[in-house]
């Protein structure tokens, strides 16, 4: 819960800064958590999925992020070497 929590804060304040209302009341107090590990093939897969998204629903912001090739993960996650987790549906992948 520590974990999610500290992600919805940060959440949070992307959106304050963006001029959304984010009320973080409903949000536990952030403690320290421990680092949720991902896997650069998962970063690197949820940016692409991200990005194609972006080119239909906000043209602009797509332009804007087309320098960024490898983005930074929120500092809630621990990159490791890997790739795309096993439970991702892709196209031409069979799911196990």
């Amino acid at each position: 819960m520590a974990a999610i929590a500290t992600f919805l804060h940060g959440i949070a304040a992307e959106a304050t800064r963006r001029g959304y209302a984010f009320d973080v009341r409903k949000i536990t107090k952030p403690k320290t958590a421990l680092k949720i590990r991902e896997t650069r093939g998962q970063l690197d897969y949820e940016w692409g999925h991200l990005k194609r998204k972006l080119k239909v629903r906000a043209p602009a912001i797509a332009r804007e992020l087309r320098g960024v090739e490898k983005p930074r993960a929120h500092p809630l996650f621990r990159i490791i070497a890997g790739d795309v987790r096993e439970w991702e549906k892709r196209p031409g992948k069979a799911v196990k």
